[in-house]
């Protein structure tokens, strides 16, 4: 067979070059530690290597949301725990407000502090973040939530939304609170009735936030949820000396019902129908005339009560009762109705005005008013602050919750990183061998080669 010098060449070249090249690739092998180089060297390892990158990639950014998260939960629950200190610290004026034997002076003074608390609440409601967003703005973060038209008087700014930062493929974390629900959403009363007194009383009545026995029934369609406790007071026929003979009536007084149409029951007794509409009940010397006998902190029962044969509505019972301690007089009447909402920012001026109008005259009316509006004030502010340690505890859940997805994340993490490594990394010991192996036919190939340049016959002449 004959072989020219040019296949030759040819030939060896060819196989130098092609064990170089790959001695080349088994150095960068061993230099990067990574098996596959580029898409050719195993184009479905690379395809699954930049998709798990890429899945990685996103779960690095969510752990980093989770990190940002909490750093804004943390900012607004520092902020819920100075406004629920805040808060204690005005009940605790409120009680101390309380004592009978303070003088008008000296609520004055409690007034004094009760406007730097009042600043301070309304610093904490316009908080900010530390990226400049304000706290309590709901999705408008950059509104000033709350501005002041005069004491008490505060409009809210944002609206009801929550801002969210996403934490997992398939959760959005919130990070803000509305302000309308935190300092606006404040229920009256004890959350289902509010029991008030009507400051025109002439007696020492004091009525109690009351009870609620059976939700249901309050909430009963038949129950227009408003309602006047009205007293009257006689001397006592058989001891003018003695102690009055109290009775009361309990009154419906709502005028229109939720449809707009006029109640006919409006102004009418509920213990025996009586239709206050056409005046006064008639009195009888000696005998007062009101359905019901009245006891200082005796339950007043919003139902029919055995005896009560001629009720307004039959065998009513809207499932709440009340109470009131002290004398009231002829007249003096207490409302019992649904609770609202009030916003914090007016039960600490209805507090103010309590302290600033207290009068010490008129044979312990003064007191008594007083000890009403500060019962109110003291519920309401209880009402505030479980709307703030709910809230806040919503917050603690969630800053568990980011805590718990991080934890998963990093988990996803490494199962990702473990796979990458599957996918890409080399094979240490066979990487090594082939090296070696390579190098030695590379040896081999370039001695060989040049014994081969020496078979031409050129070199004999």
């Amino acid at each position: 067979m004959r072989v020219a010098t040019n296949t030759v060449y040819s030939q060896g070249s060819m196989g130098i070059s092609r064990l170089m090249a790959q001695q080349s690739k088994l150095q960068n092998q061993l230099a990067t530690g990574r098996r596959v180089l580029s898409p050719s060297d195993d184009p479905i390892a690379s395809s699954r290597a930049l998709q798990i990158s890429q899945a990685q990639s996103i779960n690095t950014q969510y752990s980093t949301n989770s990190d940002s998260a909490d750093t804004s939960l943390a900012m607004t629950e520092k902020t819920l725990n100075q406004l629920v200190t805040l808060i204690q610290n005005v009940q605790s004026l409120a009680v101390s407000a309380g004592n009978p034997t303070q003088t008008a002076d000296q609520k004055k003074m409690l007034d004094a502090e009760l406007q730097g608390r009042y600043q301070e609440l309304l610093a904490l409601a316009n908080a900010t973040d530390g990226n400049g967003e304000y706290l309590f703005s709901g999705f408008r973060g950059d509104t000033k939530p709350f501005t002041e038209a005069g004491f008490g008087n505060v409009t809210y700014n944002g609206d009801d939304g929550q801002r969210g930062i996403q934490i997992s493929a398939s959760r959005t974390i919130p990070v803000s609170e509305a302000g309308s629900k935190l300092f606006q959403r404040v229920p009256t009363g004890n959350g289902t009735f509010t029991s008030s007194a009507n400051m025109a009383n002439t007696g020492t009545g004091i009525i109690t936030t009351g009870e609620v026995l059976d939700p249901s029934k309050w909430a009963n369609a038949a129950n227009v949820q408003d309602f006047r406790i009205e007293f009257n007071s006689i001397p006592d026929p058989n001891d003018p000396t003695a102690a009055p003979i109290v009775n009361y009536d309990i009154i419906d007084s709502r005028a229109t019902l939720p449809d707009g149409s006029a109640n006919p029951n409006y102004n009418m007794s509920m213990v025996d129908g009586y239709d206050y509409n056409g005046g006064a009940r008639p009195s009888t010397p000696g005998v007062n005339s009101y359905p019901r006998t009245y006891k200082s902190g005796a339950d007043i029962e919003f139902k029919q009560l055995p005896g009560e044969t001629t009720p307004l509505v039959a065998n009513w019972d809207f499932g709440v009762k009340t109470s009131v301690t002290g004398d009231p007089k002829t007249g003096d009447t207490f409302t019992v109705a649904a609770s609202k909402n009030t916003d914090i920012f007016s039960v600490l001026a209805d507090f103010s005005s309590a302290l600033n109008n207290y009068n010490t005259a008129g044979n312990g009316k003064g007191q008594t008013d007083f000890q009403n509006q500060l019962n109110t004030v003291i519920k309401n502010l209880s009402n505030s602050l479980d709307t703030v340690l709910s809230t806040q505890a919503s917050i603690g859940a969630r800053m568990l919750e980011t805590e718990s997805v991080r934890n998963t994340n990093e988990d996803v993490n490494l199962q990702y990183t473990a796979t990458l490594s599957k996918l890409q990394d080399l094979d240490w010991p066979k990487a090594i061998s082939d090296f070696s192996q390579n190098q030695m036919l590379l040896d081999a190939a370039r001695s060989s080669f040049s014994q081969v340049q020496n078979l031409s016959l050129f070199q004999y002449i």
